[in-house]
């Protein structure tokens, strides 16, 4: 892990903690990794006592376990808490896209997603997909259906529940490559709003959040078994 030089001089206690939360959410710092406080107050020139509030707001937020006498490592993916996420992501936002569809919304809103979807394909047909630009792309085609249906802060509230989901979502994008096959996953729900079709939205979504699951089950249980906690 490093940063550019020029960072050193100009950090605080809020400027490593949101380093460090990136770096886990984007898995430069992966799964199970143990991390020091003298390691990290190193590393970006500061004190330890910005380095222990960054730590002890990271744990909070259960981006690292800190255990007394062994010290701090980043929290592994939790598979049962995922898939509650991706079974609540599921619920609502096929409730976000009836609404849409109930309060005749469905014009603007295919627009705005047409418009992702050319962000998207721009990406894949660069030289090389940066995988953190296409998440963020990805995560804006599904952030507008809660903000056209008028629930923006609902969305707000989901992004504060996946700590362990955002970087199993990475862990795909990064992994598999797959940019392409979501691309058309989200042009079949473009195509299923564009004509109301609300059983076929829900086929879509389905599958399409299910995704990622189905495409890293031989890894999660193969090379990255070690990023995930073991449930007897």
């Amino acid at each position: 892990m490093s940063i550019p030089q020029n960072y050193l001089n100009y950090m605080s206690g809020l400027d490593v903690y949101q380093e460090l939360k990136d770096s886990i959410l984007t898995l430069k710092l992966k799964p199970g990794q143990v991390i020091s406080e003298n390691e990290i107050a190193g590393l970006y020139n500061v004190s330890r006592t910005p380095i222990k509030s960054a730590f002890l707001r990271l744990k909070c937020e259960k981006y690292i376990e800190i255990v007394p006498q062994k010290g701090s490592y980043v929290t592994l993916l939790d598979m049962k808490y995922i898939k509650d996420i991706i079974y609540m992501r599921t619920v609502l936002e096929l409730d976000m896209l009836k609404t849409i569809i109930d309060e005749n919304l469905v014009g603007q809103v295919v627009e705005k997603l047409e418009d992702n979807l050319e962000q998207q394909m721009h990406l894949i047909n660069s030289e090389n997909v940066n995988p953190n630009s296409f998440y963020e792309v990805d995560s804006a085609f599904h952030r507008c259906f809660f903000e056209e249906a008028g629930r923006e802060n609902m969305w707000e509230v989901i992004q504060d529940c996946q700590v362990y989901y955002s970087r199993f979502r990475m862990l795909d994008t990064m992994v598999t490559a797959r940019y392409k096959e979501l691309h058309a996953e989200h042009k079949r729900i473009v195509a299923a709003l564009k004509n109301k079709d609300k059983q076929e939205l829900k086929a879509c979504v389905f599958d399409h959040l299910h995704g990622n699951i189905r495409v890293l089950s031989e890894k999660i249980e193969g090379e990255y078994r070690g990023y995930f906690v073991q449930h007897d």
